[in-house]
């Protein structure tokens, strides 16, 4: 028997029908119903009752009966009454009828037959103001006809109420949302590799058996080995509305767990500008491929005990030998300050003074990959503000000091995340002990020939070397180092800074290296000249 019913609340008319005696099965596929109203947290009561609620919307053109369906928040479960909701209308399930709606945000889905119909992860951060985050007004979608997209399609409801439980949303817009993007990808194992995209997909293009699972797909690919590169094209994706997709062609290898220096931090932005955020670069020195949700950034105290870890990646994301990534928690920011950013991943960062700090880059483990205590005082001295300039490591494998970071280049905008570093310079091997590897250079932070860049390959260890810059009529004007301790080979660089912070004028100048061996007593004279190019005055 099927009874008709209105049912008042709260100023609203919700129809539906009431069904008893009567039992039948019926398909109900993805985003026939939808989730299109969220109020996770009344208090303080704008104009609505003080009361959660969830309101679900009749998307298809037919009716459905809502005992059929499951509505998960959380990890707990509940099932309608057998109601049949009519095309193009609403219903709202109380207080009393769901789950704690958590304030700091949860998943919602709607299930049927084991399948997800929609799912929401709903967080603070989807209202428009701070003030509406903090209590009182729902949450509501925008754009029903893209109920997969998640990102600026959520908002703070406008109504003087505070929300429209069971009638039209106060916002609604066609919106035109940016392109998907595959956010990350790793092999599961030997067989299988796993990629992330920006919204739920129901397809994807590819010669490869595959799975989907919400915003995920799992595919199969060919046996790899621990030392074996391999690719895969995705040439398209399908999700609920028409949405572009970059074609990629995706190499991946097997991660395998790094050691102390296979991972480099190589670059670092920390003192950004006000509406921006910090980031670190890092580059894989490795013949590894390796998954960065292993990984992790810290800082240590005063007493060297590390402190909270902020993991790189929720999601498996592989980086691949001699490749680069930049963690960054504002992509949006980053790339418009800084267009030419590449391999971007999003997260969290312990927070970095302006003036000195560490970071500590480190496995879930324990085990310190890479660290280094900076200081704003590596900057080139000649400019006059450090906002948007980052540091950048000069050769990745040299050391973490002073002579071997600067600041990135004018013509790469003064920061070069994701991609190789303005400032870097190659070691090679010397055959005659000492050599620099450019004659000219310009001290002007322009990108080109910055850096007096010497590298050396001596014939074993416990080298020290004393250096000094001289000028043209044999004096010495500035010492690089007095008594450096060398290894086997390596680079040292100077940006042309003398003492009080003067930068050196153009003209002929020569390095004059004076070099000992502790353990066997030999020397090594060097006199090699050089030219600092730029305007005299």
């Amino acid at each position: 028997m099927l009874k008709k019913k209105c049912n008042i609340s709260n100023g609203y008319l919700i129809v539906f029908i009431l069904i008893s005696n009567l039992s039948f099965s019926q398909n109900i596929n993805a985003y026939d119903l939808l989730i299109t109203e969220i109020m996770c947290d009344p208090t303080p009561v704008v104009g609505l009752p003080e009361d959660e609620f969830i309101e679900v919307y009749n998307n298809s053109i037919k009716s459905v009966d809502l005992s059929e369906i499951t509505i998960q928040i959380g990890t707990k479960l509940f099932v309608p009454e057998s109601v049949l909701l009519e095309p193009d209308s609403f219903i709202v399930f109380w207080d009393n009828d769901i789950p704690t709606l958590k304030n700091g945000g949860d998943s919602i889905k709607i299930i049927s037959n084991n399948n997800l119909i929609h799912r929401v992860d709903y967080t603070p951060s989807m209202h428009n103001s701070s003030y509406k985050s903090n209590g009182g007004w729902s949450l509501e979608l925008i754009d029903f006809k893209k109920p997969c997209l998640t990102k600026n399609n959520w908002s703070s409801s406008v109504n003087n109420t505070g929300g429209t439980p069971g009638s039209l949303n106060s916002i609604t817009a066609e919106l035109n949302p940016p392109p998907v993007e595959l956010l990350s990808y790793c092999p599961k194992n030997d067989s299988q590799l796993n990629l992330v995209f920006s919204v739920p997909i129901q397809a994807i293009e590819t010669t490869n058996e595959y799975s989907i699972k919400f915003n995920q797909a799992l595919i199969t690919i060919p046996k790899l080995d621990s030392n074996s590169i391999d690719s895969i094209l995705i040439a398209n994706i399908e999700t609920c509305y028409e949405a572009s997709f970059e074609e990629r062609n995706i190499k991946y290898g097997l991660p395998l767990i790094p050691d102390s220096g296979d991972i480099i931090i190589n670059e670092l932005l920390f003192n950004p500008d006000e509406n921006g955020s910090d980031f670190i670069e890092i580059f894989n020195a490795s013949n590894k491929s390796v998954d960065l949700s292993n990984l992790s950034f810290c800082k240590k105290n005063g007493n060297n005990e590390l402190e909270t870890p902020f993991a790189l990646s929720e999601n498996p994301f592989l980086l691949l030998p001699q490749k680069y990534c930049v963690v960054c928690s504002n992509k949006t920011w980053l790339m418009n300050t800084f267009p030419k950013s590449k391999n971007i991943l999003v997260s969290s960062l312990p927070s970095m003074n302006n003036d000195a700090g560490n970071i500590v880059l480190l496995t879930h483990s324990g085990i310190i990959i890479d660290q280094i205590s900076y200081q704003e005082e590596w900057h080139f001295s000649e400019l006059t503000n450090y906002e948007n300039v980052s540091l950048e490591k000069i050769n990745p494998m040299g050391l973490n000091v002073y002579s071997n970071w600067s600041s990135s280049s004018s013509s790469e905008n003064y920061a070069t995340p994701g991609y190789q570093n303005a400032n870097f310079v190659s070691v090679q091997k010397s055959i005659n002990h000492f050599e620099l590897t450019n004659s000219i250079i310009s001290p002007n932070v322009d990108g080109f020939n910055d850096q007096l860049s010497l590298q050396y390959n001596l014939p074993d260890v416990q080298w020290t070397a004393k250096i000094n810059i001289i000028n043209h009529f044999g004096v010495s004007i500035h010492t690089i180092s007095e008594n450096l301790l060398l290894g086997k080979s390596g680079v040292i660089n100077w940006d042309g800074t003398l003492k009080e912070n003067d930068i050196i004028r153009p003209g002929i100048y020569a390095l004059h290296i004076d070099a000992y061996n502790m353990k066997n007593q030999q020397k090594i004279k060097k006199k090699i000249t050089f030219y600092v190019n730029g305007t005299l005055k």
